[in-house]
């Protein structure tokens, strides 16, 4: 309830009103003598359809003032206002554009008490005459023609928040979270601080173990004398409560029990609202399903109990795909997979896919070593001792000619992962690496046995857009040749930093990193795939792929023992769907373990395009080398979803 003091009754505003309005697109067929494609009219007599169906419809032109010089505020209310996003959409009659006003008035004064200004008056005229005055059963002189309709905002003072008082239960439980809302006595006022410091109010509670906590009630008082706002909230916050049974619906091919086990909900635990966000966040993992609405029950039982409940939808259990690509470079290739997201109905995914692709300046088509392919499968088993333990299986099979190497062989991994929390992972296992190399050092076949041991942690905000948070990933792989009966040890590690300079996040900064060395090995002990490599793109842009590090005269790259790289990016939103993204980037890669050796750091520098799409940035980047070696491009295209990193 909103009350104001020290107004009279003509200038009182007595309420807040927020109104929701919705476009109906009416279809009809085309004249023939009209020709559209793809919703663009190209000839004929273009007609609007909505005037065919509305009935009296009235059009009108819409005009708004601001009682004070300021452009930017003056957008905001014509973004705002229901009369002018909708002129095109004619209301029907006398009725239809009073309504649509008045509900615009109410709109308006919304608005600017989001803005706080409360004390604001919005005036709507129609042929000249305030709204207030015009009948509905009046009709306008000239319907054939278009109405004049005026809207005068005089905003008034910004208010600031005055007394802030909770009532309903102890005032020490949400005041501090009221608080941090902004709903603090000499801020500046707003409606929009008001819902979130209500909305604080009330999650406060839930953490306090009342689930069904609820504001009973609201007073915000402004005082024109003092150019202030007073609020009241009332709370209600409900009986206290602890976990009760959970009861899962809408499974059909999984199994209910795998999906409880997934769910690892605390039965018994006192309630908190982020227990039904974990819940849902641990049944997103299960790939066999589409959607969990995790909610409670509607009530506290005898005991104190609130129930959860789980309503699930499964998708489709096997899905194939087809894929195809061109390269000016690498020539064509396609690639095609089959999965299985259910196979024993314990959401245990298998998928298949193999992929075949040439040069063109590769030998003849029938030469089976001039084709890049490969053929694999990967094997996830969730829950496999408990709720956050996952048992991995993968291998492939392969054949791929870098510039640095050729390598035709196979590899069998296994491993389990362990969820340590939300954001961190980690993850143990074998691997079983057979591989026929050619490479400067001469060709050989190598067999590697390793027990890689992962920790990833991931406090992004998102995977491919991310504006905020942090991923680390740390590698730790003893190794043996056996082939060469030589141990070796390989540590690898990078980090991601992203962070926005702006409440909006169209200014993002975002830094990479990685450093990584292998131990205990001369370089032509390790096999050319497990030897450290930068350059191209998600390493060093602009420079030839895998190109940077030491090289073997009339051969090329190498590889090395030991590699540092990172990346700089400025990420900056011109307006809501373009981008610009200026980067630096930059790499080492030595022959030795320890960082040495006779090579450069390579530096490369570029801009990029982003064109932001609902499931995320289309990226176009064009990188130049700064320092090339002799044979890395002038420069260098790329082009995908997602940012760089």
């Amino acid at each position: 309830m909103l009350k104001d003091r020290g107004r009279t009754s003509g200038q009182r505003v007595r309420s807040i009103a927020m109104a929701l309005a919705a476009a109906c697109t009416l279809f009809t067929p085309h004249p023939a003598a009209a020709f559209e494609f793809l919703g663009i009219h190209l000839w004929g007599e273009k007609k609007d359809p909505l005037k065919d169906v509305i009935v009296d419809p009235v059009s009108y032109e819409p005009v708004l003032a601001l009682g004070i010089d300021d452009p930017k505020m003056l957008r905001s209310l014509e973004r705002a206002s229901l009369l002018i996003n909708q002129k095109n959409v004619p209301p029907s009659g006398t009725v239809g554009l009073l309504q649509r006003a008045k509900d615009d008035q109410a709109n308006l004064v919304g608005k600017l008490y989001e803005d706080g200004y409360f004390g604001g008056l919005v005036k709507i005229r129609i042929g000249g005459r305030l709204i207030e005055d015009i009948s509905v059963m009046e009709t306008f002189a000239d319907p054939s023609g278009t109405v004049p309709v005026s809207i005068s905002v005089d905003p008034g003072p910004v208010f600031s928040f005055g007394r802030i008082t909770i009532r309903g239960g102890p005032g020490r439980i949400g005041a501090e979270d009221v608080a941090a809302a902004g709903l603090i006595g000499g801020a500046e006022a707003s409606s929009k601080v008001i819902r979130a410091g209500a909305e604080a109010l009330v999650l406060a509670w839930q953490r306090e173990g009342h689930p069904f906590a609820k504001i009973d009630g609201q007073d915000v008082i402004a005082d024109h004398a003092t150019d202030t706002v007073d609020v009241t909230l009332h709370v209600s916050p409900g009986p206290a409560a602890v976990i009760g049974d959970v009861i899962i619906s809408g499974t059909d091919q999984l199994d209910p029990d795998f999906v409880l086990q997934q769910a690892d909900v605390p039965i018994g635990e006192r309630f908190h609202p982020d227990i039904l966000e974990r819940t849902r966040k641990n049944l997103a993992r299960i790939q066999a399903l589409g959607s969990a609405i995790v909610s409670t029950g509607d009530r506290v039982d005898a005991q104190g109990r609130v129930p959860i409940l789980i309503e699930v939808s499964e998708r489709k259990q096997r899905s194939i795909g087809v894929g195809g690509y061109y390269s000016t470079t690498d020539g064509p290739g396609g690639e095609f997979f089959w999965q299985h997201r259910n196979l024993f109905g314990r959401g245990e995914t298998l998928r298949l896919e193999a992929e075949a692709g040439r040069e063109f300046t590769s030998g003849g088509y029938n030469n089976f070593d001039t084709y890049n392919w490969r053929a694999g499968f990967d094997f996830l088993k969730p829950g496999i001792y408990g709720p956050r333990v996952d048992w991995i299986v993968s291998g492939e099979v392969l054949q791929e000619d870098t510039n640095p190497y050729f390598r035709r062989g196979g590899v069998f991994e296994t491993g389990l992962s362990y969820r340590y929390s939300e954001q961190l992972t980690l993850t143990a296992g074998i691997s079983y690496d057979y591989a026929h190399i050619e490479d400067a050092y001469g060709d050989g076949d190598f067999s590697t046995f390793s027990a890689p041991l992962t920790a990833t942690y991931d406090s992004r905000n998102s995977a491919i857009d991310a504006t905020s948070g942090i991923y680390a990933w740390l590698l730790a792989e003893p190794q043996y040749a056996i082939n060469t009966s030589s141990p070796f040890f390989t540590g690898d590690a990078e980090l991601r930093l992203y962070h926005a300079l702006d409440e909006d996040a169209r200014f993002v900064l975002a830094a990479r990193g990685r450093v990584g060395s292998i131990l205990a090995a001369d370089i032509e002990e390790i096999p050319a795939h497990r030897r450290f490599y930068a350059g191209g793109g998600g390493s060093v842009r602009g420079y030839e792929y895998l190109g940077i590090g030491p090289r073997l005269e009339g051969y090329g790259p190498t590889g090395g023992l030991s590699r540092v790289e990172g990346s700089l990016e400025a990420r900056i939103k011109v307006t809501d769907t373009i981008g610009i993204v200026p980067f630096v980037d930059a790499g080492y890669v030595a022959e030795n373990t320890i960082f040495t050796g006779n090579e450069e750091f390579r530096w490369a520098a570029g801009l990029g395009l982003r064109y932001y799409t609902a499931v995320g940035p289309i990226r176009l980047d064009v990188a130049i080398p700064i320092n090339p070696d002799d044979g890395d491009p002038n420069y260098a295209l790329y082009f995908g979803i997602g940012q760089s990193f």
